[in-house]
């Protein structure tokens, strides 16, 4: 056997275990993807006004009025702010 074929050789088996590598790869992140898409779909389902809310930069506050687009939010200081209601990352169990 000579060197040509040998290399050649490897260079398949190579490419298979990529290709394996990246098709269990995209199946575990679709996964993913999904649940975190269900998990948000929840959120957006189940909130109201009286929830306390966290958003992705850490602030809290209280929800007051739930649009379809945009809620009114308490913050601690009294202050109501108009947000997005897709910028809520988590209702806060009390």
């Amino acid at each position: 056997m000579d060197l040509g074929t040998s290399i050649l050789g490897a260079s398949i088996a190579l490419l298979i275990m990529l290709g394996v590598a990246g098709l269990i790869y995209t199946i575990w992140s679709q996964g993913k993807v999904k649940r975190q898409k269900g998990y948000y779909e929840d959120i957006h389902k189940t909130l109201a006004v009286g929830q306390r809310v966290m958003f992705s930069d850490g602030i809290y506050g209280t929800v007051q009025r739930v649009g379809t687009e945009v809620c009114d939010i308490k913050v601690k200081s009294g202050a109501v702010m108009e947000v997005s209601r897709y910028a809520i990352q988590q209702i806060v169990k009390k």
